[in-house]
């Protein structure tokens, strides 16, 4: 299973678990990040910044450290 921050810019994957603590989860989960959406990574900002996220139909970012706590099945 890869984390989120590994997938590679324009590719999809579906939302298995979050592994943050809880004042993260609960806030991903405020943003539509769930077990079972589906997110597509659109940009990476350089230098280990926010990846912006396209999550039913709209787009957010999120920290590179949240990121890497999202474990995802690509697609």
């Amino acid at each position: 299973m890869k984390n989120l921050y590994s997938i590679n810019i324009n590719n999809a994957a579906t939302v298995h678990s979050l592994d943050n603590s809880y004042e993260s989860t609960a806030r991903l989960s405020e943003m539509g990040i769930i077990p079972g959406s589906l997110v597509r990574v659109v940009k990476k900002t350089p230098f280990g910044g926010p990846v912006q996220l396209k999550l039913n139909n709209y787009y957010i970012a999120i920290r590179k450290e949240d990121a890497q706590m999202i474990n995802v099945v690509p697609q």
